[in-house]
């Protein structure tokens, strides 16, 4: 159990790292310095990124589709396990950890289709960006969630 879960730690680490150096490196400055929706913590609307959409350059956008629908996908489900494994320890609270964590790689793999789906077409509609930015709302709160829920079952077992 141990050794799976340094694995999917390692593999976590190493996506989001890789995956940062492609968007601080490719994707931001092919959009002129704007940050991705996916990291609009608070949500975001049709005109909050208008600009990054309008400045994502070909370049820009194909690096973010690949992070959107390569590395992102490595990272969620190796942070997915990692998170379940982490809180496979005695106790009943182990399957809602567990639980918690499948749920939260579901609606962060289902935000990066509704984000791909509307930075990936040339005119997004409103109903597009509306969508993505609800599975963002929902990604930031089953994350803080499943962590949350993560140090207290790790705190009981102690």
């Amino acid at each position: 159990m141990q050794g799976a879960r340094r694995i999917a730690g390692v593999v976590a680490l190493v996506t989001y790292l890789v995956m940062g150096a492609m968007i601080y490196f490719t994707v931001m400055p092919g959009a002129d310095g704007h940050w991705p929706p996916d990291f609009h913590l608070r949500g975001y609307d049709a005109t909050s990124i208008g600009p990054f959409l309008q400045a994502l350059s070909d370049e820009a956008r194909a690096t973010y589709g690949a992070v959107l629908t390569f590395w992102d996908r490595i990272f969620i489900v190796a942070l997915a396990s990692w998170i379940a494994l982490t809180g496979w320890r005695g106790g009943g609270l182990r399957f809602f950890v567990a639980g918690l964590a499948v749920l939260y790689a579901a609606i962060d793999l289902a935000e990066n289709a509704a984000i791909h789906g509307f930075v990936m077409v040339v005119e997004p509609t409103a109903e597009a960006v509306r969508t993505a930015h609800y599975w963002t709302m929902a990604k930031f709160a089953s994350l803080y969630l499943c962590v949350l829920v993560l140090v207290v079952h790790l705190r009981r077992n102690a």
